[in-house]
Protein backbone atom coordinates (compact mmCIF):
# COMPACT_ATOMS: atom_id res chain seq x y z
CA UNK A 1 0.00 0.00 0.00
CA UNK A 2 1.40 3.42 -0.51
CA UNK A 3 2.05 5.52 1.74
CA UNK A 4 0.25 9.01 1.62
CA UNK A 5 2.44 11.79 1.68
CA UNK A 6 0.65 13.41 4.95
CA UNK A 7 1.83 9.97 6.51
CA UNK A 8 5.41 10.47 5.55
CA UNK A 9 5.22 14.07 7.76
CA UNK A 10 2.88 12.05 10.41
CA UNK A 11 5.98 9.38 10.37
CA UNK A 12 8.55 12.06 11.10
CA UNK A 13 6.87 13.52 14.32
CA UNK A 14 6.16 10.13 15.88
CA UNK A 15 9.31 8.39 15.29
CA UNK A 16 10.60 11.35 17.30
CA UNK A 17 8.86 9.93 20.54
CA UNK A 18 8.80 5.73 19.03
CA UNK A 19 12.52 5.23 18.39
CA UNK A 20 13.59 4.44 21.28
CA UNK A 21 10.51 2.37 22.46
CA UNK A 22 10.93 0.05 19.43
CA UNK A 23 14.73 -0.40 19.89
CA UNK A 24 14.39 -1.50 23.20
CA UNK A 25 10.90 -3.09 22.87
CA UNK A 26 11.60 -7.41 22.80
CA UNK A 27 8.91 -9.07 21.21
CA UNK A 28 8.67 -13.41 22.01
CA UNK A 29 9.17 -15.69 18.71
CA UNK A 30 7.81 -18.58 19.92
CA UNK A 31 9.85 -20.21 23.35
CA UNK A 32 13.04 -19.66 21.98
CA UNK A 33 13.38 -16.83 19.84
CA UNK A 34 13.14 -12.68 20.54
CA UNK A 35 13.62 -9.87 18.48
CA UNK A 36 13.48 -6.15 19.07
CA UNK A 37 10.33 -4.63 18.34
CA UNK A 38 12.63 -2.74 15.68
CA UNK A 39 13.28 -5.64 13.81
CA UNK A 40 10.07 -6.79 13.54
CA UNK A 41 8.94 -3.55 11.82
CA UNK A 42 12.03 -3.66 9.67
CA UNK A 43 10.29 -7.33 8.03
CA UNK A 44 8.37 -5.02 5.64
CA UNK A 45 5.04 -5.47 7.20
CA UNK A 46 2.89 -2.71 9.98
CA UNK A 47 3.23 -4.02 12.95
CA UNK A 48 -0.26 -4.42 15.03
CA UNK A 49 0.91 -4.28 18.70
CA UNK A 50 -1.83 -4.73 21.11
CA UNK A 51 -1.26 -4.26 24.87
CA UNK A 52 -4.07 -5.60 27.31
CA UNK A 53 -5.34 -4.39 30.70
CA UNK A 54 -3.04 -6.44 32.82
CA UNK A 55 -1.67 -8.49 30.20
CA UNK A 56 -5.00 -10.30 30.12
CA UNK A 57 -4.80 -12.82 27.22
CA UNK A 58 -7.93 -12.98 24.74
CA UNK A 59 -9.25 -16.91 25.07
CA UNK A 60 -12.41 -18.39 24.23
CA UNK A 61 -14.14 -22.11 25.18
CA UNK A 62 -15.42 -24.22 22.58
CA UNK A 63 -19.18 -24.33 22.27
CA UNK A 64 -20.86 -27.41 20.78
CA UNK A 65 -24.10 -27.73 18.82
CA UNK A 66 -27.33 -28.25 21.20
CA UNK A 67 -29.04 -31.76 20.00
CA UNK A 68 -30.51 -31.46 16.42
CA UNK A 69 -27.94 -28.73 15.24
CA UNK A 70 -24.59 -28.77 14.29
CA UNK A 71 -21.12 -27.01 13.92
CA UNK A 72 -18.97 -25.78 16.88
CA UNK A 73 -17.87 -22.75 17.26
CA UNK A 74 -16.85 -20.28 20.28
CA UNK A 75 -17.37 -17.83 23.09
CA UNK A 76 -15.02 -15.31 24.38
CA UNK A 77 -15.12 -12.64 26.47
CA UNK A 78 -13.97 -8.81 25.41
CA UNK A 79 -10.85 -8.14 26.62
CA UNK A 80 -9.82 -4.37 26.64
CA UNK A 81 -6.26 -2.76 26.18
CA UNK A 82 -4.82 -0.23 23.87
CA UNK A 83 -4.00 -0.50 20.21
CA UNK A 84 -0.54 1.15 18.34
CA UNK A 85 -0.05 -0.04 14.54
CA UNK A 86 3.43 0.21 13.30
CA UNK A 87 5.64 0.95 10.45
CA UNK A 88 8.67 1.90 8.97
CA UNK A 89 8.36 5.48 6.87
CA UNK A 90 11.39 7.31 5.34
CA UNK A 91 13.43 4.95 6.92
CA UNK A 92 12.14 5.37 10.52
CA UNK A 93 10.12 3.23 12.96
CA UNK A 94 6.50 5.15 13.62
CA UNK A 95 3.61 4.80 15.41
CA UNK A 96 0.77 6.03 12.91
CA UNK A 97 -2.26 4.78 14.99
CA UNK A 98 -2.52 5.27 18.98
CA UNK A 99 -5.88 4.05 20.12
CA UNK A 100 -5.01 5.37 23.33
CA UNK A 101 -5.48 3.80 26.67
CA UNK A 102 -8.51 2.17 27.23
CA UNK A 103 -11.94 4.33 28.58
CA UNK A 104 -15.20 2.65 27.20
CA UNK A 105 -16.71 5.10 24.47
CA UNK A 106 -13.52 7.58 24.96
CA UNK A 107 -10.20 5.71 23.61
CA UNK A 108 -8.67 2.20 23.89
CA UNK A 109 -10.02 -1.05 22.42
CA UNK A 110 -11.35 -4.50 23.21
CA UNK A 111 -10.54 -7.42 21.73
CA UNK A 112 -11.66 -11.03 21.62
CA UNK A 113 -11.71 -14.47 20.01
CA UNK A 114 -13.99 -14.81 16.57
CA UNK A 115 -15.16 -17.20 14.29
CA UNK A 116 -16.61 -20.78 14.49
CA UNK A 117 -14.75 -24.68 13.34
CA UNK A 118 -11.39 -23.09 13.04
CA UNK A 119 -12.04 -20.51 15.90
CA UNK A 120 -12.55 -23.88 17.84
CA UNK A 121 -10.12 -26.24 16.55
CA UNK A 122 -6.97 -24.23 15.54
CA UNK A 123 -4.43 -23.11 17.73
CA UNK A 124 -4.07 -19.95 16.09
CA UNK A 125 -6.80 -17.73 16.69
CA UNK A 126 -8.80 -15.23 14.09
CA UNK A 127 -9.56 -11.72 16.69
CA UNK A 128 -12.63 -9.46 16.57
CA UNK A 129 -11.41 -5.88 17.46
CA UNK A 130 -13.54 -2.92 18.67
CA UNK A 131 -12.60 0.50 19.08
CA UNK A 132 -13.58 2.73 21.56
CA UNK A 133 -13.24 5.50 19.23
CA UNK A 134 -14.08 5.10 15.30
CA UNK A 135 -10.82 4.98 12.75
CA UNK A 136 -9.41 3.50 10.17
CA UNK A 137 -7.34 1.02 10.88
CA UNK A 138 -5.62 0.48 7.26
CA UNK A 139 -4.94 4.03 7.38
CA UNK A 140 -5.91 4.68 3.85
CA UNK A 141 -5.34 8.96 4.08
CA UNK A 142 -9.36 9.64 4.36
CA UNK A 143 -10.19 8.56 7.95
CA UNK A 144 -13.63 10.90 7.75
CA UNK A 145 -14.96 8.15 5.07
CA UNK A 146 -13.19 5.17 6.25
CA UNK A 147 -13.15 4.82 9.67
CA UNK A 148 -15.25 2.53 11.93
CA UNK A 149 -15.11 0.58 15.62
CA UNK A 150 -14.98 -2.94 14.39
CA UNK A 151 -12.39 -4.66 12.36
CA UNK A 152 -11.08 -8.17 12.22
CA UNK A 153 -7.72 -10.13 12.09
CA UNK A 154 -8.06 -13.12 10.03
CA UNK A 155 -5.93 -16.10 9.48
CA UNK A 156 -4.91 -16.28 5.72
CA UNK A 157 -1.98 -18.68 5.36
CA UNK A 158 -2.37 -19.77 2.04
CA UNK A 159 -3.67 -16.16 0.54
CA UNK A 160 -7.02 -17.49 -0.26
CA UNK A 161 -9.29 -14.95 1.68
CA UNK A 162 -6.51 -11.89 -0.68
CA UNK A 163 -7.21 -14.04 -3.25
CA UNK A 164 -10.96 -14.58 -2.98
CA UNK A 165 -10.95 -10.12 -2.57
CA UNK A 166 -9.55 -10.13 -5.82
CA UNK A 167 -11.41 -11.86 -8.00
CA UNK A 168 -14.50 -10.45 -6.17
CA UNK A 169 -13.38 -6.93 -7.52
CA UNK A 170 -12.78 -8.44 -10.81
CA UNK A 171 -16.42 -9.62 -10.68
CA UNK A 172 -18.26 -6.69 -9.21
CA UNK A 173 -19.57 -7.60 -6.21
CA UNK A 174 -21.11 -5.00 -4.39
CA UNK A 175 -18.76 -4.70 -1.25
CA UNK A 176 -15.11 -5.72 -1.06
CA UNK A 177 -13.62 -5.73 2.61
CA UNK A 178 -10.64 -3.26 2.72
CA UNK A 179 -7.92 -5.16 3.75
CA UNK A 180 -3.86 -5.73 4.17
CA UNK A 181 -1.50 -8.00 5.66
CA UNK A 182 0.05 -7.56 9.69
CA UNK A 183 2.29 -8.43 11.72
CA UNK A 184 0.24 -9.24 15.09
CA UNK A 185 1.96 -8.70 18.50
CA UNK A 186 -0.02 -9.03 21.82
CA UNK A 187 1.47 -8.18 25.15
CA UNK A 188 5.08 -8.69 23.41
CA UNK A 189 4.22 -12.11 21.98
CA UNK A 190 4.34 -12.44 18.68
CA UNK A 191 1.21 -14.04 17.40
CA UNK A 192 1.93 -14.33 13.10
CA UNK A 193 0.98 -12.81 9.80
CA UNK A 194 -2.57 -11.77 10.09
CA UNK A 195 -5.12 -10.47 7.46
CA UNK A 196 -6.61 -6.87 9.07
CA UNK A 197 -9.45 -6.14 7.43
CA UNK A 198 -12.81 -4.49 7.63
CA UNK A 199 -15.95 -6.51 9.61
CA UNK A 200 -19.27 -6.93 7.67
CA UNK A 201 -21.07 -4.26 9.31
CA UNK A 202 -23.47 -1.39 8.66
CA UNK A 203 -21.53 1.71 7.17
CA UNK A 204 -23.15 3.66 4.84
CA UNK A 205 -19.71 5.40 3.71
CA UNK A 206 -18.09 2.54 3.36
CA UNK A 207 -19.25 -0.53 4.10
CA UNK A 208 -22.62 -1.87 3.92
CA UNK A 209 -25.29 0.54 3.13
CA UNK A 210 -28.91 -0.21 4.42
CA UNK A 211 -31.37 2.75 6.03
CA UNK A 212 -30.80 3.12 9.53
CA UNK A 213 -34.48 2.61 10.81
CA UNK A 214 -35.42 0.14 8.99
CA UNK A 215 -32.80 -1.71 6.83
CA UNK A 216 -31.35 -5.13 7.20
CA UNK A 217 -28.05 -7.06 7.26
CA UNK A 218 -28.79 -10.62 8.00
CA UNK A 219 -26.81 -14.45 7.44
CA UNK A 220 -28.21 -17.93 6.75
CA UNK A 221 -26.27 -18.62 9.63
CA UNK A 222 -25.24 -22.50 10.53
CA UNK A 223 -24.26 -21.32 14.19
CA UNK A 224 -27.73 -19.85 14.92
CA UNK A 225 -27.80 -21.51 17.87
CA UNK A 226 -25.16 -19.60 19.43
CA UNK A 227 -26.66 -16.25 19.43
CA UNK A 228 -29.75 -14.41 21.27
CA UNK A 229 -31.99 -13.40 18.22
CA UNK A 230 -32.85 -15.25 14.65
CA UNK A 231 -35.37 -16.24 12.63
CA UNK A 232 -36.52 -19.32 11.35
CA UNK A 233 -35.13 -20.43 7.71
CA UNK A 234 -37.62 -23.15 5.99
CA UNK A 235 -34.96 -23.90 2.89
CA UNK A 236 -32.78 -26.08 5.06
CA UNK A 237 -33.50 -27.31 8.81
CA UNK A 238 -29.43 -26.70 9.79
CA UNK A 239 -29.66 -23.04 9.28
CA UNK A 240 -31.68 -20.28 10.30
CA UNK A 241 -31.18 -16.31 9.95
CA UNK A 242 -29.36 -14.06 12.38
CA UNK A 243 -28.35 -10.39 12.14
CA UNK A 244 -25.64 -7.75 11.57
CA UNK A 245 -27.91 -5.19 11.33
CA UNK A 246 -30.14 -4.37 13.36
CA UNK A 247 -27.55 -5.53 16.72
CA UNK A 248 -29.49 -8.05 18.25
CA UNK A 249 -29.71 -6.06 21.24
CA UNK A 250 -31.62 -3.06 19.47
CA UNK A 251 -33.70 -5.21 17.30
CA UNK A 252 -37.76 -4.95 17.87
CA UNK A 253 -40.11 -7.70 17.62
CA UNK A 254 -41.68 -5.62 14.87
CA UNK A 255 -38.39 -6.15 12.93
CA UNK A 256 -38.01 -9.68 13.70
CA UNK A 257 -41.91 -10.15 12.67
CA UNK A 258 -40.64 -8.52 8.93
CA UNK A 259 -37.99 -10.17 9.01
CA UNK A 260 -39.43 -13.46 9.65
CA UNK A 261 -41.89 -12.58 6.13
CA UNK A 262 -39.21 -11.49 4.29
CA UNK A 263 -36.73 -14.36 4.50
CA UNK A 264 -40.07 -16.61 4.06
CA UNK A 265 -40.93 -14.77 0.51
CA UNK A 266 -37.52 -14.82 -0.43
CA UNK A 267 -36.95 -18.85 0.10
CA UNK A 268 -40.32 -19.71 -1.84
CA UNK A 269 -39.61 -17.59 -4.55
CA UNK A 270 -36.40 -19.72 -5.35
CA UNK A 271 -38.38 -22.00 -6.87
CA UNK A 272 -41.44 -20.07 -8.27
CA UNK A 273 -40.22 -17.77 -11.75
CA UNK A 274 -41.01 -14.10 -9.59
CA UNK A 275 -37.72 -14.61 -7.77
CA UNK A 276 -36.18 -11.63 -9.72
CA UNK A 277 -39.21 -9.28 -8.29
CA UNK A 278 -37.39 -10.34 -4.96
CA UNK A 279 -33.59 -10.68 -5.28
CA UNK A 280 -30.69 -8.33 -6.86
CA UNK A 281 -30.07 -11.24 -10.03
CA UNK A 282 -26.82 -9.93 -10.76
CA UNK A 283 -25.50 -9.92 -7.34
CA UNK A 284 -26.87 -13.32 -6.21
CA UNK A 285 -24.86 -14.49 -9.65
CA UNK A 286 -21.75 -12.37 -8.81
CA UNK A 287 -21.64 -14.00 -4.95
CA UNK A 288 -22.18 -17.65 -7.08
CA UNK A 289 -19.10 -17.08 -9.61
CA UNK A 290 -16.75 -15.90 -7.01
CA UNK A 291 -17.03 -19.36 -5.14
CA UNK A 292 -16.89 -21.01 -8.39
CA UNK A 293 -13.68 -19.53 -9.59
CA UNK A 294 -11.65 -20.46 -6.26
CA UNK A 295 -13.21 -23.60 -6.29
CA UNK A 296 -14.84 -23.60 -2.73
CA UNK A 297 -15.88 -26.86 -0.83
CA UNK A 298 -17.71 -25.38 2.19
CA UNK A 299 -20.90 -26.42 2.75
CA UNK A 300 -21.58 -25.03 6.02
CA UNK A 301 -19.78 -22.42 7.17
CA UNK A 302 -19.63 -20.20 3.47
CA UNK A 303 -21.32 -17.18 5.06
CA UNK A 304 -24.33 -16.08 3.09
CA UNK A 305 -25.09 -12.26 4.05
CA UNK A 306 -27.30 -10.31 2.81
CA UNK A 307 -28.57 -6.96 3.14
CA UNK A 308 -31.97 -4.82 2.20
CA UNK A 309 -32.17 -1.30 2.29
CA UNK A 310 -35.47 -0.93 3.27
CA UNK A 311 -38.66 -2.12 3.98
CA UNK A 312 -40.57 -0.90 0.92
CA UNK A 313 -41.90 -3.41 -1.95
CA UNK A 314 -39.00 -1.69 -4.64
CA UNK A 315 -36.12 -2.55 -2.08
CA UNK A 316 -34.80 -5.92 -2.86
CA UNK A 317 -32.80 -8.20 -1.43
CA UNK A 318 -28.92 -8.60 -2.33
CA UNK A 319 -25.85 -10.34 -1.41
CA UNK A 320 -23.16 -8.09 -1.38
CA UNK A 321 -20.08 -9.58 -0.40
CA UNK A 322 -18.29 -12.81 -0.44
CA UNK A 323 -16.79 -14.18 2.57
CA UNK A 324 -14.81 -17.27 4.07
CA UNK A 325 -12.93 -19.12 1.66
CA UNK A 326 -10.90 -21.31 4.38
CA UNK A 327 -12.15 -24.27 1.70
CA UNK A 328 -10.70 -22.65 -0.86
CA UNK A 329 -9.42 -24.70 -4.56
CA UNK A 330 -10.89 -27.89 -3.52
CA UNK A 331 -12.92 -28.69 -6.50
CA UNK A 332 -10.77 -28.62 -9.85
CA UNK A 333 -12.69 -30.02 -12.20
CA UNK A 334 -16.24 -29.83 -10.52
CA UNK A 335 -18.80 -26.85 -9.76
CA UNK A 336 -17.89 -25.66 -5.95
CA UNK A 337 -20.16 -27.01 -3.38
CA UNK A 338 -22.39 -24.20 -3.11
CA UNK A 339 -24.45 -25.29 -6.31
CA UNK A 340 -25.44 -28.08 -4.01
CA UNK A 341 -26.12 -26.62 -0.99
CA UNK A 342 -27.38 -23.11 -1.84
CA UNK A 343 -27.49 -22.09 -5.54
CA UNK A 344 -29.56 -25.45 -6.78
CA UNK A 345 -32.86 -23.84 -6.77
CA UNK A 346 -31.87 -20.94 -8.59
CA UNK A 347 -29.67 -22.73 -11.05
CA UNK A 348 -32.90 -25.14 -11.76
CA UNK A 349 -35.32 -22.32 -11.97
CA UNK A 350 -37.56 -22.01 -14.93
CA UNK A 351 -36.90 -18.75 -14.79
CA UNK A 352 -33.63 -18.29 -16.48
CA UNK A 353 -32.47 -14.65 -15.59
CA UNK A 354 -30.31 -16.11 -12.91
CA UNK A 355 -28.39 -18.58 -15.38
CA UNK A 356 -28.28 -15.61 -17.77
CA UNK A 357 -26.92 -13.26 -15.50
CA UNK A 358 -24.31 -15.81 -14.12
CA UNK A 359 -23.04 -16.25 -18.00
CA UNK A 360 -22.99 -12.32 -18.75
CA UNK A 361 -20.79 -12.02 -15.91
CA UNK A 362 -18.44 -14.46 -16.86
CA UNK A 363 -18.41 -13.32 -20.23
CA UNK A 364 -17.34 -9.84 -19.56
CA UNK A 365 -14.25 -11.12 -17.66
CA UNK A 366 -13.27 -14.13 -19.34
CA UNK A 367 -11.26 -12.85 -22.41
CA UNK A 368 -9.13 -10.97 -19.87
CA UNK A 369 -9.55 -13.16 -17.27
CA UNK A 370 -5.97 -14.84 -17.56
CA UNK A 371 -3.89 -11.85 -18.08
CA UNK A 372 -5.23 -9.86 -15.20
CA UNK A 373 -4.66 -12.98 -12.44
CA UNK A 374 -0.89 -13.61 -14.10
CA UNK A 375 -0.27 -9.83 -14.19
CA UNK A 376 -1.77 -9.67 -10.16
CA UNK A 377 0.45 -12.42 -8.66
CA UNK A 378 3.65 -11.47 -10.22
CA UNK A 379 3.20 -7.74 -8.61
CA UNK A 380 2.39 -9.59 -5.81
CA UNK A 381 5.44 -11.98 -6.02
CA UNK A 382 7.54 -9.30 -6.43
CA UNK A 383 6.22 -6.54 -4.58
CA UNK A 384 7.72 -5.56 -0.82
CA UNK A 385 4.18 -7.35 0.30
CA UNK A 386 4.83 -10.31 -1.36
CA UNK A 387 9.00 -10.53 -0.18
CA UNK A 388 7.73 -9.77 3.36
CA UNK A 389 5.06 -12.09 3.49
CA UNK A 390 7.99 -14.92 2.23
CA UNK A 391 10.37 -12.67 5.04
CA UNK A 392 8.03 -13.34 8.02
CA UNK A 393 6.32 -16.80 6.97
CA UNK A 394 9.78 -17.79 9.14
CA UNK A 395 9.09 -16.06 12.18
CA UNK A 396 4.65 -17.65 11.92
CA UNK A 397 6.22 -20.83 11.62
CA UNK A 398 8.08 -20.55 14.63
CA UNK A 399 5.24 -19.80 17.01
CA UNK A 400 2.67 -22.25 15.26
CA UNK A 401 4.91 -24.94 13.92
CA UNK A 402 2.92 -25.09 10.69
CA UNK A 403 5.17 -26.96 7.83
CA UNK A 404 3.94 -24.38 5.24
CA UNK A 405 2.38 -21.20 5.01
CA UNK A 406 2.58 -18.08 3.06
CA UNK A 407 5.71 -19.23 0.81
CA UNK A 408 5.33 -19.71 -2.55
CA UNK A 409 1.02 -18.94 -1.73
CA UNK A 410 0.68 -16.35 -4.69
CA UNK A 411 2.35 -18.77 -7.21
CA UNK A 412 0.15 -21.33 -5.92
CA UNK A 413 -2.66 -19.28 -6.49
CA UNK A 414 -1.70 -18.41 -9.96
CA UNK A 415 -1.15 -21.95 -10.94
CA UNK A 416 -4.55 -23.10 -9.61
CA UNK A 417 -6.39 -20.25 -10.96
CA UNK A 418 -4.77 -20.74 -14.71
CA UNK A 419 -5.82 -24.55 -14.34
CA UNK A 420 -9.20 -24.09 -13.11
CA UNK A 421 -9.99 -21.67 -16.30
CA UNK A 422 -10.67 -24.67 -18.77
CA UNK A 423 -12.83 -26.41 -16.52
CA UNK A 424 -14.93 -22.97 -15.56
CA UNK A 425 -15.04 -21.54 -19.15
CA UNK A 426 -16.53 -24.77 -20.49
CA UNK A 427 -19.00 -25.86 -18.19
CA UNK A 428 -20.56 -21.96 -18.06
CA UNK A 429 -20.34 -21.64 -21.92
CA UNK A 430 -22.05 -25.13 -22.07
CA UNK A 431 -25.40 -23.28 -20.51
CA UNK A 432 -24.99 -20.53 -22.94
CA UNK A 433 -27.65 -20.81 -25.55
CA UNK A 434 -25.27 -20.70 -29.33
CA UNK A 435 -25.89 -17.60 -31.46
CA UNK A 436 -27.65 -15.61 -27.84
CA UNK A 437 -25.82 -12.48 -28.21
CA UNK A 438 -27.75 -10.52 -25.42
CA UNK A 439 -27.64 -13.66 -23.15
CA UNK A 440 -31.16 -14.06 -22.64
CA UNK A 441 -32.28 -17.53 -23.69
CA UNK A 442 -33.62 -16.80 -27.09
CA UNK A 443 -32.55 -16.29 -30.77
CA UNK A 444 -34.31 -13.40 -32.18
CA UNK A 445 -33.54 -9.44 -34.08
CA UNK A 446 -32.83 -7.73 -30.73
CA UNK A 447 -29.51 -10.44 -30.82
CA UNK A 448 -28.76 -8.63 -34.06
CA UNK A 449 -29.40 -5.31 -32.71
CA UNK A 450 -26.90 -6.23 -29.37
CA UNK A 451 -24.14 -7.34 -31.97
CA UNK A 452 -24.59 -4.29 -34.06
CA UNK A 453 -23.82 -2.09 -30.68
CA UNK A 454 -20.95 -4.48 -30.47
CA UNK A 455 -19.31 -3.79 -33.62
CA UNK A 456 -19.87 -0.36 -33.40
CA UNK A 457 -18.06 0.23 -30.21
CA UNK A 458 -21.15 1.59 -28.43
CA UNK A 459 -20.84 -1.85 -26.18
CA UNK A 460 -17.99 -4.23 -24.77
CA UNK A 461 -17.38 -6.96 -27.34
CA UNK A 462 -18.01 -10.26 -25.74
CA UNK A 463 -17.48 -13.86 -26.90
CA UNK A 464 -21.60 -14.33 -27.36
CA UNK A 465 -20.90 -11.81 -30.20
CA UNK A 466 -18.69 -13.84 -32.08
CA UNK A 467 -21.28 -16.07 -34.67
CA UNK A 468 -18.64 -16.76 -36.98
CA UNK A 469 -16.38 -18.88 -34.64
CA UNK A 470 -13.57 -16.71 -35.88
CA UNK A 471 -12.58 -15.10 -32.60
CA UNK A 472 -13.11 -11.62 -33.78
CA UNK A 473 -16.70 -9.89 -33.40
CA UNK A 474 -16.87 -7.58 -36.35
CA UNK A 475 -19.23 -6.88 -39.31
CA UNK A 476 -19.24 -10.08 -40.52
CA UNK A 477 -20.70 -11.93 -37.24
CA UNK A 478 -23.75 -9.30 -38.54
CA UNK A 479 -24.23 -10.92 -41.69
CA UNK A 480 -23.47 -14.92 -40.10
CA UNK A 481 -26.27 -14.25 -37.72
CA UNK A 482 -28.84 -12.31 -40.19
CA UNK A 483 -28.48 -15.31 -42.35
CA UNK A 484 -29.01 -17.97 -39.68
CA UNK A 485 -32.10 -15.69 -38.41
CA UNK A 486 -33.31 -15.10 -42.21
CA UNK A 487 -32.94 -19.15 -42.71
CA UNK A 488 -34.79 -20.34 -39.60
CA UNK A 489 -37.73 -18.13 -40.97
CA UNK A 490 -37.73 -20.06 -43.96
CA UNK A 491 -37.66 -23.17 -42.55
Amino acid sequence: MKKPTFLLALAFLCSLFSLADTSTTVVNIGSTTQMTLSELIGKGLPVVYIETVDGVKPTCDTVYAPPGCWGETVNSEKVPGRLFIYDRVAGMDSVLYDSGDYEKNVGGMTIKVRGNTSAATDEKKPYKIKLQKKADLLLRGVDSVYKDKEWLLLKDPFVFTNTAFRISEMVGMIWVPGHRYVNVVINDDYHGIYLLTEAVKRNPDCRLNVDKNCGYIFECDLYWWNESVYVRSNEAPSYNYTFKYPEDEDITQEQLDYAQTMVRAYEASLTQDNYPDLIDVRSFAAWCLVHDIVGTKDGGGCNRFYSKYDTTAQSKIFMPVAWDFDLAERTTGAWSRIHEVYMKKLFNNPNRAFVHEYIRLWCEMRDTYLSDVHSYYMNFVNSPLGRALQDCYHLDNKVWDTNRWFQNAATDRLMWLQRRYTWLDSNIMSFHVPNDVNIDGVVNITDVTELIKMVMGTKRALITGDINGDEEVNISDVTSLTNLLMNSIND
